[in-house]
This record gives structure tokens, sequence and C-alpha cells, in this order.
């Protein structure tokens, strides 16, 4: 505002500059027509009084509105405190005061000019009036270039102050773009940012961290909402919780369940088996039962015909040999029914408190030169801390037999057998376990070979262990076998410690 106004006041000194310019033009003009009458009279010709006159009045006007514009000139300059402008106003002033004295001395000497018979006095006013237009015209000349300088400095500050107003204007221009801008981004960050904080939180949950926060505390609306985020993530986190607890609960509770399906899965499948195992040894030892009393008697009454028969032939005589193969085969027959009658019922006998080690150790005994024969090679691991239990001695010896025998039968071509004893604590039970290397059996058959006549050697009844089933069942106890095909057999022998009461 300061340039502009500065502009302003110059350029209105520069027009009223232009005015006395132009006064002091016409004063010129006026001075060089009446300079010009003078020497046209001065040169012998007829003075034209009229236009002499006229440029003299001209002249004396003209210098009137100088001077009123001189007035107005001089109080702009002095209510603006210009003061270089001041100083030039100063000079300009006595130099317009002597202008002023030499236009009045001209307008003088051109009414006497004018008004005078004498020509002489004429002629030599005429000169004197010349030498006082010329000096005003050299005194007007010099006000008119001092006024030409002013004016060419007005214009040079008019041009200066217009250049720094632009200076000004582009530095507001650029301060209050980059304040707006400042002013923007701040704002556009005072909202943005909490909405990207709200944006993140809300990113965060939905990736599964309900616990995650927004730190806004503003009490604007963004903080109202960021205060209902945390409110929503607090009860997610709470929800949350109590939903793990909850399937940490259930979670348990389907183990605990398929724990005891599981467990009664297999407890059923077992009692199934063992229902089956024994209706079917119910049936064929009813069966077996009937088949023995049948041929029984039939066969010790020809077993005793042919005792006869044998003694009455003599010693020599071929059918001696024939006679004793058929007596061989009738005592296998009556073997046969005896153990079809042990299978149907065993004998009832009493129990007595029995070693098992003592057991196992008599027949490893027996079948030593068996085994050492066939190239098999016997390991005892007897554990000697076993106690001793209640038991039928020579039915446990029967069933230790047939599976041993079995083992030893697997291994035509030599091998290792492995028998060992333990103690189980809970339940406490003894469990005898019998290993070989054999050729095992197929795992689809495992399940068969307790069944009566179920064998897959060549010869034999398949009777041995279904008897030795129904015994260890009879002590309270339990048999299984795990087989290896091609590799061995596992038999173990599961039996209770039952105190001697």
């Amino acid at each position: 505002m300061k340039n502009l106004n500065t502009i302003i006041f110059n350029q209105n000194l520069k027009d009223e500059q232009e005015k006395i310019i132009s006064g002091y033009n016409d004063i010129l003009y006026n001075v060089k027509g009446a300079q010009a009458e003078l020497y046209r009279h001065q040169a012998g010709f007829t003075m034209d009084i009229d236009s002499l006159a006229e440029y003299v009045l001209h002249l004396e006007d003209q210098l009137s509105l100088i001077k009123k514009d001189y007035a107005v000139y001089a109080g702009s300059t002095v209510c603006n405190n210009c003061h270089s402008a001041r100083q030039k106003f100063n000079t300009l002033e006595d130099t317009f005061g002597h202008l002023k004295s030499h236009i009045n001395a001209y307008k003088e000497k051109i009414s006497l000019i004018i008004t005078m018979k004498d020509k002489q006095r004429v002629y030599s006013l005429e000169k004197e009036a010349s030498e006082d237009g010329n000096e005003i015209t050299n005194i007007v000349n010099d006000i008119r270039h001092s006024t030409l300088k002013m004016n060419e400095r007005m214009e040079k500050l008019i041009i200066t102050s217009a250049h720094h107003s632009r200076q000004s204007i582009v530095i507001v221009l650029i301060t209050s773009i980059l304040l707006a801008t400042i002013v923007v981004v701040i704002a556009i960050r005072s909202i943005t940012g909490p909405v990207d904080m709200l944006v993140r939180g809300i990113e965060k949950v939905s990736s599964g961290e309900y616990d995650s926060k927004v730190n806004i505390t503003s009490a604007d609306e963004i903080g109202f909402l960021a205060k209902t985020f945390n409110t929503m993530t607090d009860n997610l986190n709470i929800m949350t919780h109590q939903r793990e607890l909850l399937m940490n609960e259930l979670k348990e509770l389907n183990t605990d369940l398929e724990r005891r399906v599981r467990e009664a899965t297999e407890e059923l499948k077992i009692t199934h088996e063992n229902m089956l195992r024994s209706e079917t040894l119910s049936v064929v030892g009813t069966f077996a039962s009937g088949v023995a009393h049948e041929l029984a008697t039939p066969l010790a009454s020809i077993l005793s015909y042919l005792q006869m028969v044998k003694e009455r032939i003599p010693r020599e005589d071929q059918l001696k040999g024939d006679i004793n193969l058929i007596e061989r085969e009738l005592q296998r027959c009556r073997n046969i029914l005896r153990g079809m009658l042990d299978f149907a019922r065993a004998p009832e006998q009493e129990k007595m408190l029995t070693n098992i080690n003592n057991i196992l150790t008599d027949l490893l005994a027996l079948i030593k030169y068996q085994a050492e024969y066939k190239n098999i090679v016997i390991k005892e691991e007897l554990n000697s801390a076993i106690p001793s239990i209640m038991a039928v001695p020579g039915q446990l010896k029967q069933v230790f037999m047939n599976v041993i025998i079995n083992a030893l039968q697997s291994m035509p071509e030599g091998g290792e057998l492995n028998v060992s004893t333990v103690l189980n604590e809970n339940p406490q039970k003894i469990v005898v376990t019998v290993k070989d290397t054999g050729h095992g059996i197929p795992e689809e058959e495992i399940n068969r070979i307790f069944q009566p006549f179920y064998t897959s050697k060549k010869t034999g009844t398949g009777l041995g262990l279904s008897i030795s089933y129904g015994i260890i069942k009879g002590h309270g106890g339990d048999i299984e076998a795990k087989s290896n095909y091609e590799k061995g057999m596992t038999f173990f022998i599961y039996l209770p410690v039952i105190g001697e009461s």
C-alpha cells in the first residue's frame, strides 16, 4: 500500500508538472510570437499591434495559470513531505520570482512601445524588450528543463515503486500460498492422522488382534469414535478370551469323549471277540464232547480186542508189525478223543501256589536237546522277583508246552527262541512272553489261531491253542498273539497275581 501511495503521489506530481510545462510552452510560444513582431518591426515592417498585444495578454494569462498550478504543486509537495522535491521547489520558486519580474518589465516595455510616438525611443525600447524576451525565453527554458528532469525522476520513482509493488505482491502471494498450504496440511493431518490410526486399528482387528488400541485424545467426533473403537476392542478381546476358554473346554471334552469312545469300542471289540470265541468253543466243545463219547466206547472195545489178538499171534508172525501199527493209530485216535474231551470240559483240579519260572525252566530243559538238534538257540530272561500265583501247574505246563512246541515247529531251519517273564504293577500281573524267529502267519489270520481245529501245519488237530486259551481264561488271565509275517510270532500270556487265600 505504501508503494501504491507513492506511485499515485508521484503520478499526481508528474501530472501537475506536465500542466506547468504546458504553461511554460505557452509562455515560450507567446514570448517568441511577441519577439517575432518586434523583429519584424525592427526590420522595417509594419507592427501588428493587435497580435503583439494578444501575445502579451496571453503571456500574462499563462503566467496566472502557472502560478495557480504551482500553488497546487507546492501544496502536494509539502503535504507529502517529499524533501527532495521540496528542495527543487524552493529553487524553482526563486527562479519563478525572477521570471515574474522579467515578464512584468517586458510587459511595461511592450505597453510603451505600443503607445509611444517617438520612433527613436520605440526602437530603443524594442531592443530592450527583445533582450528581456530572450532573457524570459532562457529562464523558461531553464525552468522547463528542470521540470522535465523532475518528471524523469518521478517516472523512475514510479517505475521503481511499481517494481517494488510487484515484488511485494509476489512475496505476499507466495507467502500466502505457503501459509495456506501449511494451514491446509495441518488441517488435513489433524483429520487424516486420526482417521489413519482408526483405519490401522480396524485392519489389526480384522486380522485377529483384538487387543489393539487407538491413542486419540481429542474431544471431537473422531475422539469419540476412537473411544468407542477402544471399547469395542475391549469387548472383542473379552469375548475372544471367553471363546478360547470355551473352545479349550470343548476340545478337552471332545478328547475325553474320543478316548472314552475309543476305549469303549476297544472293550466292545474284545468283548465281542471273546463272546464269539466262547460261543465257538462252546459249540465245538459240545460237538466234541458228543463225538468223543460216541467214539470212545467203540474205540476202547476195538483197542481191547486188538490187544487180545496181538497176544495170540506169535512174535515171529509178520502180522505182528501190522497189528502194532494199527494199535499205534488207535492210540492216536484215543488221544485225539481225550483232547476233544479236555477241550469240551477241562477236568476240575485244585489250584495251588505255583512258581511260573520253575514250570518254564523244567519245560525248557525238556526241549533243550530237541532245540539243539534243530539248531535253535534258546534265550531265557526269567525275572526272579515275580511272585508265586494260585494256579493248576499241570494246565499251565500244557499251555506253555503248546506255545513253545508251536514255536519250535515254526523254525525248521533253525532260529532263536526267547522266553521271558516280567511283573506289571498296575494292575499286578505276570506277563510270559514267548517269541520266535519263524515264518509267522498272515495278519488277516491272526484272530483265527485260537479257534478250534485251526492249524497252519500239515499235521495236528488244531486244538492245542484253543485248549490253551480256555485254560488261561479259566485262570482269570488272557493270551494274545502278534505276528510279523515271515519274521516270527510273539505270544503274550497274562496271569493275575492272586493271594493264597
